[in-house]
């Protein structure tokens, strides 16, 4: 156990980026430094040349919001660039890998309890072995959420590729361990926001030990674990005041009820999974809110506001559920799905803007009133019927 939280203390505080004589220290999102020469935007990555004169990339919202203003400060426009290469893109029709996922061993040692596995984008760091066959059945799983969540005109899915920073994922082969690394007792994973981290027991990737190594077991649902690794992959600005709790939980809920199958996403335009999820059981019958069809709601100000931790308080399963009905909204429902109102909000919060400053953009000038009004007339279309609280 000790030895468990010692790994995690290490990969909390360790950044792959080194070198020496710096052009300029940098700072990213979640307080970690590199030093680097900046060189260019590239869609929506920041091009960087380390002292050694090798370049990687990372996404311009991975780093600090001041860094983001320096670059702003000094030619480089790195909001426009977001704004170009993502916000108001077409919404995928579908989302798969091309080709096969490797996953290669890069430690093993039964001796320590050290096994490090990596993907294309990600670090998986274990407590027990995984064998061949598990590896490449969660790593598809989560090279597929990456690749949807980036696909998605969010400016979402974060950095790992050739030359960048993969997302580190840690795994327990028990429940004991997990919990006592921080993870909540009989949740299927957790997204630790301060360090980055995704933790996982492995009983919830439908890993079993069979002899040496923990092995599939087929036929267990990731919704909850894909809600945690879109957490991972959301900027930290969409956790900021005015977002956090309804944007936050609602983007993550939206990845994780829209339809999955090995290596596949199909996005759901229509909402009919958003639908199933919180009217009743969900479209496979076992997972949803059950809130029936005439929901009734805080007043919408005050939802936008509300703290976290009221938001997954004692009315959380109303909340989250109502999240996933208001980011469907503004996704699909809001203007004929031009999604205007939502991209100018993004970007305000890209921009820094918090609280009601920030929400200004959702009501286009008019009302809370105004905006409640719509959002139910939208949703009664589908059959839901939505009353705000007085």
């Amino acid at each position: 156990m000790t030895h468990v939280r010692f790994m995690l203390m290490v990969v909390g505080t360790a950044f792959i980026f080194s070198g020496s004589l710096p052009a300029k220290t940098w700072k990213t999102s979640l307080g970690r430094t590199f030093e680097a020469e900046f060189e260019r935007i590239d869609g929506r990555a920041a091009i960087f040349i380390l002292p050694d004169g090798k370049r990687f990339s990372m996404p311009v919202a991975d780093l600090s919001r001041e860094e983001r203003d320096f670059l702003n400060l000094n030619g480089q426009s790195a909001m426009s660039e977001l704004v170009a290469a993502s916000f108001g893109g077409p919404w995928p029709v579908q989302v798969r890998i091309a080709g096969p996922v490797t996953c290669k061993v890069v430690k093993e040692d039964s001796k320590t309890g050290d096994y490090i596995y990596q993907s294309p984008s990600y670090r998986f760091i274990c407590d027990a072995r995984i064998t061949e066959d598990a590896l490449r059945n969660f790593s598809v799983m989560f090279e597929t959420t990456r690749k949807y969540a980036r696909e998605l005109p969010l400016s979402m899915g974060g950095a790992a590729g050739p030359g960048e920073h993969r997302r580190d994922i840690v795994l327990f082969s028990t429940m004991q361990g997990y919990v006592a690394a921080g993870g909540m007792p009989g949740s299927a994973g957790m997204y630790v926001q301060q360090k980055g981290l995704v933790l996982v027991p492995m009983e919830s990737l439908g890993l079993k030990l069979v002899g040496t190594g923990f092995s599939i077991d087929q036929g267990i649902t990731h919704e909850t674990l894909i809600h945690e690794l879109t957490h991972q992959l959301t900027p930290h600005d969409y956790f900021s005041p005015g977002a956090r709790g309804w944007l936050s939980e609602g983007i993550a809920e939206y990845v994780a009820i829209t339809p999955y199958s090995w290596g596949y996403f199909q996005p759901d335009v229509r909402g009919n999974a958003v639908k199933a999820r919180v009217t009743g059981r969900g479209i496979d019958n076992e997972s949803g809110y059950a809130l029936g069809s005439k929901i009734t709601v805080p007043p919408l100000k005050s939802f936008f506001l509300m703290p976290y931790d009221v938001f997954a308080g004692k009315n959380a399963r109303l909340n989250y559920g109502f999240s996933l009905l208001l980011v469907n909204f503004f996704f699909h429902m809001d203007g004929g799905g031009k999604t205007r109102r939502i991209n100018d909000f993004l970007l305000g919060l890209h921009a820094g803007k918090q609280g009601e400053e920030a929400l200004k953009p959702l009501l286009a000038g008019g009302s809370y009133q105004k905006l409640e009004q719509e959002i139910s007339a939208a949703w009664a279309k589908m059959g839901v019927e939505i009353q705000f609280d007085r």
